[in-house]
């Protein structure tokens, strides 16, 4: 390329640069550190630049643009410092090739005047741009020689410390300088210096004792530092490399140390130093301070300001939170901790270090139920705590206008959970409301849904709004209240949806705000258990016109009925002294007794009446999908909670079915079949594998999927002693067929 295309060449260059650079410099506005369009551009010029030059001048140009400013108000990261060097020694190099001398020396120029102790040498630059250079150097450059008394003296120069002892001096652009000497415990030394180009400039500083001086660091870092009364600082940063713990601190990694904190303008004596940090014991010590001289404290290390909580029962698969944070306890100790006389308790007790007060815990075992309770910790003691997880019914807040009901509504739900023990309250009244509302459940909608009697309208996702309270929220149950008016309300709303993975369905309950007694009630009959077990007598009884009582159709062997010396044909007169009358009140009255009960029946048979002892046993029971009074949410949640749990009243499998029921109420049929297919029940008579397949049967046949909704029937045929519900429920097989009829 002739000269003269070179100069048209750097002229289009420069034609682009006008247009593009501008641009650029506004778009990195005031941040003037690296980003990855600066990376790329320079790493783009360097693989160009012995190849193609003139290519590479562009994108040098956008990294000086970007980075210059920030360069000379001081403010550039290290990285930006080396593209930025790198750049206009590169480009500088370019524009000599390009016979661009005024440039070339403009650029080295601007190197020199930012960084004037700067070198190229390692950058594989020509010859002749290094001579330039150095000619640069000669004409912008000179040194300056500080020595100071005592050696260790901090020497800054225009503000940025510099090492001193150097042969030459230190390289500082030509003009002048401000110079500053210091080291705590010394007077303050400062000058002004003019440096002529080329030339070297020596200064002398001495400086004198003017007081003591006292160093320390903490274990950890952050901690406040008081020396007679005042504060003189904060440990900050980490330990030096040559500080290596001795003694009781020996084998302690040194990144727990803070870097060493200077305290001066102390006076011979003796000084009180204290030492705070939040979460740790202070520290108080008298320090004698012989004469004006530099003393080492050296590490202190504080220790925590805690007790000690042991979780038993705590499963160890659960989640802990301590005042919405999550942490995480020790696991149990082998033999005795300090302040308890139960070593066996001990070992089998998870342990948490708390700074004293009142905290908030919580355990979350997902659908086995959560654990919440305030408790206060004191210093250096041990306190034992029994985690009892329950089904956990996380409130999340009154949405409506009117404050007093809404108030009066919480304080009387709070009082009845506070008597309940089968669920553990967990109030999230100030995070619910902003929760539901950004999932879309606003209380307009929830009005609109409520007015309409459809909870499962497209008004509202009720999936997304399952997601977003379980994602962050701990608990098996959700319940939002819902004022019916925002100035006097008479009633409010309550809406209940079961946590992930439970059916993302809703249910809703109407509470008038007729007085405490009045939402304690409801609230009391949401709360009551699933019934998992009920009395069993073992005998059928039919109500028939000829007789005045329930009349013994069949009689089960082996059952407490059977053993007592029940007939088929004896007529069932009164139960421990009360007249039944019909089947109905037999049953009723027969639910009274505990389990285990031995009551007095008084029969009238072919050979007149009499009365014998019979042996009230206990069997399973499944949950109805059809049942008006059910709250089909808390029957999920309290039979997951159940399931896998050793003091569970029912197996696991009817504990199944009842969390099937709850699917069947909502028409989750999917997840119905999924579940039933899973479930591990019993053949044989009564309440068994049957009702398992009759349940199948009916989520098969809402699927459409006809051929296998048949087969299940067809097996629950097989067993015509099966019964529905529980061991005296009807006959299974006659449902059974008359599903298997509409299928035709």
């Amino acid at each position: 390329m002739t000269s003269m295309r070179r100069v048209a060449a750097i002229g289009t260059l420069g034609l682009l640069l006008a247009a593009v650079l501008p641009v650029t410099a506004a778009a990195a506005g005031p941040q003037s550190d690296v980003d990855e369009r600066l990376r790329a551009a320079f790493a783009r010029a360097e693989s160009l630049r012995g190849v193609d030059p003139e290519q590479a001048y562009l994108p040098l140009s956008q990294v000086i643009v970007a980075l210059q400013p920030a360069a000379e108000a001081g403010t550039v990261s290290a990285e930006g410092r080396m593209l930025l060097i790198r750049s206009l020694a590169y480009r500088a190099e370019i524009n000599l090739e390009m016979n661009e001398r005024s440039s070339t020396d403009t650029d080295l120029e601007t190197l020199l005047a930012l960084y004037p102790a700067v070198s190229i040498e390692s950058f594989r630059l020509s010859d002749a741009l290094m001579e330039r250079f150095s000619r640069a150097q000669s004409r912008h450059v000179g040194y300056l020689e500080v020595s100071v008394m005592p050696s260790d003296a901090r020497v800054l120069i225009d503000g940025e410390q510099i090492v001193t002892g150097s042969s030459q001096g230190h390289p500082v652009a030509a003009g002048t300088h401000f110079v500053e000497v210091t080291l705590p415990g010394f007077t303050r030394a400062t000058e002004e210096i003019e440096v002529e180009a080329g030339r070297s400039r020596q200064v002398s500083f001495t400086l004198h004792r003017i007081s003591a001086v006292l160093k320390l660091m903490t274990r950890p870092p952050g901690a406040t530092v008081v020396v007679d009364g005042n504060i003189v600082g904060q440990t900050s940063g980490t330990a030096p490399t040559t500080f290596v713990p001795t003694g009781d601190l020996s084998g302690v990694s040194r990144a727990e140390f803070s870097g060493e904190l200077v305290v001066e303008g102390l006076m011979p004596g003796d000084h009180e130093l204290e030492i705070f940090m939040e979460g740790y014991r202070g520290f108080h010590s008298r320090v004698p301070i012989p004469d004006l001289g530099d003393f080492h404290v050296g590490a202190i290390s504080l220790q925590r300001s805690e007790g000690m909580l042991l979780l038993r029962d705590l499963p160890h698969d659960a989640e802990v939170w301590v005042d919405e944070r999550r942490v995480q306890p020790e696991p149990p100790a082998r033999g005795r901790a300090p302040g308890t006389d139960d070593a066996a308790l001990n070992s089998t007790a998870y342990q948490l270090s708390l700074p004293p007060g009142q905290h908030l815990l919580t355990v979350d075992h997902g659908t086995a139920g959560v654990f919440e309770a305030e408790v206060s910790v004191a210093e250096q003691s041990n306190q034992m705590l029994t985690v009892r997880l329950n089904p956990g019914l996380t409130f999340l807040g009154v949405l409506g206008g009117d404050e007093m009901s809404a108030n009066a509504f919480e304080t009387a739900m709070a009082e009845t959970f506070s008597d309940l023990d089968g669920w553990t309250l967990l109030n999230r009244g100030e995070q619910g409301p902003r929760l539901v509302q950004g999932a879309g459940a606003s209380v307009e909608r929830l009005r609109e849904l409520a007015a309409a009697s459809s909870p499962l309208g497209g008004a509202i996702n009720w999936r997304q709004l399952q997601a977003a309270t379980s994602r962050v929220l701990p608990g098996s149950v959700f319940l939002l209240a819902v004022l019916s008016s925002d100035d006097i309300a008479e009633s409010t709303d309550l809406w209940l949806w079961p946590a992930a993975p439970g059916p993302a369905r809703p249910e809703r309950v109407r509470v008038p705000l007729t007085g405490r007694e009045g939402i304690s009630a409801v609230i009391r009959g949401l709360a009551a258990d699933v019934p998992l077990l009920r009395n069993y007598l073992g005998a059928q009884l039919i109500d028939s016109p000829a007789a005045v009582a329930p009349v013994v159709a069949a009689v089960t062997a082996d059952s407490p009925a059977d053993i007592a010396g029940l007939e088929v044909g004896d007529e069932v007169m009164s139960l421990a002294g009360n007249t039944v009358g019909t089947v109905a009140n037999t049953v009723s009255w027969l639910e009274t007794f505990a389990p285990d009960s031995s009551i007095g029946v008084r029969l009238r048979g072919a050979a007149g009446e009499r009365t014998v002892q019979v042996s009230i046993s206990s069997r399973p029971q499944v949950i109805p999908p059809n049942d008006p009074e059910r709250i089909y949410t808390l029957v999920w949640a309290l039979s997951a909670a159940a399931i896998g749990r050793l003091d569970s009243e029912a197996p696991t499998w009817v504990l199944q079915l009842n969390q099937a029921a709850a699917l069947l109420h909502f028409g989750e049929w999917e997840s119905a079949v999924e579940l039933l297919e899973s479930i591990q029940a019993p053949e044989g008579p009564g309440l068994s594998r049957a009702m398992v397949d009759y349940w199948l049967g009916i989520s098969l046949a809402e699927l459409g999927r006809v051929e296998d909704a048949r087969t299940a029937f067809e097996r629950v045929l097989n067993l015509p002693a099966a019964r529905y519900l529980h061991d005296e429920g009807p006959l299974l097989a006659p449902r059974a067929r008359a599903r298997l009829s509409s299928l035709q």
